[in-house]
């Protein structure tokens, strides 16, 4: 019934060298080892070998950085020796990249999504050490850039930075960059007055690319607007969505466990998410083991209770006046669940940076 598990993310610890005011793990004394990493790897592979698809790994944290001498790297040589085709990637906050670790991944074809803030003065004030101290110059952009010239990175959009949206578009072109992929951060309660911010923000950027496009000149593609093409297409032709429907409203934007994805524990437990790795609340959410096998019922249950097919009325009528209510994809089931305990309640924040995300991207459209 359910796709084979062919990939997802091996959380290799759940400590971090930060203490970003907006983190979601709570860092426990657990670590994955070789051997686990290892046998997980080879699930994916098998299962992929089976479903005729290219396996994938992402190593993720904590910072997986902190494992990198005992388990990226050895990880990665053992794919690459073993196995042809294996798409291997990692997030991190760049604090502990070297040129040594940069060529390493790039001459093994390891993917890299920096997760950062931007200019010094966000990225200090929510991205700090434990001791307090901003990370900020700690992080060698340009040599990240020198090995990964398309790189992209990720800032966290976040009330207490928001201010800051535009500068940082601003900050990502003048050091280099090619893409920013802004996300909001869903479990603070975001003001009227805070959303009016990032809405201002916003239009700013996007102003900014639309006289950069009328011009023919070079600008950062901002990933959440750059994406939303499909979702225009739906909108505006009832067909396309007709056709289209069942390959954009999946089950979440992952599957949430139902689709090829599973994310691997230190134990060897599969879990329908990443941000449920070794949570005590989540396990509910385990879809089986790489050792003992997955477990479709479990996978089924997590699936009948996220209502994909149909956009859920919120209390306040939003979902019925949203222009993206027939596209919806319901936002991150995961993030939902750990803010509501609901699967289909999506955060206000969430679905106002979605719909101010495709007003820009019409407006960006609309310049040939």
């Amino acid at each position: 019934m359910f796709p084979k598990i062919i990939g997802g993310f091996l959380n290799l610890t759940q400590k971090c060298n930060l203490k970003c005011k907006y983190c979601f793990v709570v860092q426990r004394p657990l670590e994955m080892d070789y051997k686990t990493a290892k046998d997980a790897v080879d699930f994916y592979a098998k299962n992929a070998l089976e479903a005729l698809k290219v396996p994938s790994i992402n190593f993720f944290g904590g910072e997986p950085m902190l494992k990198y001498k005992e388990i990226i790297k050895p990880i990665t040589e053992y794919i690459r020796k073993t196995y042809g085709d294996y798409d291997i990637g990692i997030t991190t906050n760049g604090t502990l990249l070297t040129e040594e670790n940069l060529k390493f991944f790039k001459d093994n074809n390891v993917g890299v999504l920096m997760s950062c803030d931007g200019n010094r003065e966000s990225h200090n004030l929510m991205r700090p050490y434990h001791s307090g101290k901003g990370s900020y110059d700690d992080i060698d952009h340009k040599l990240f850039l020198k090995y990964f010239p398309n790189g992209a990175f990720r800032p966290t959009i976040d009330p207490r930075s928001v201010a800051y949206l535009f500068e940082n578009y601003l900050w990502a072109e003048q050091m280099g960059y090619r893409q920013m992929t802004g996300i909001v951060n869903v479990f603070e309660d975001w003001t009227d007055d805070e959303l009016k911010v990032l809405e201002n923000e916003l239009n700013k950027i996007v102003d900014y690319i639309v006289e950069k496009k009328k011009n023919n000149e070079f600008y950062v593609k901002y990933s959440e607007m750059d994406n939303m093409k499909e979702q225009a297409n739906l909108i505006k032709d009832p067909n396309y969505y007709r056709s289209k429907k069942a390959d954009i409203v999946g089950c979440g934007n992952c599957g949430i466990g139902c689709t090829g994805y599973g994310s691997v524990g230190a134990t060897g437990d599969l879990y329908s998410c990443q941000e449920m790795t070794e949570n005590k609340e989540c396990k509910d959410f385990i879809i089986g083991n790489i050792y003992t096998g997955v477990d479709d019922k479990k996978r089924l249950e997590i699936a009948s209770k996220f209502h994909h097919h149909k956009v859920k009325s919120s209390e306040d009528g939003r979902c019925e006046k949203c222009m993206l209510n027939q596209v919806c994809d319901g936002g991150c089931a995961i993030n939902n669940y750990f803010k509501y305990k609901n699967l289909n309640v999506a955060d206000r924040a969430y679905c106002f940076y979605k719909e101010q995300c495709l007003k820009g991207f019409l407006r960006i459209e609309e310049v040939k």
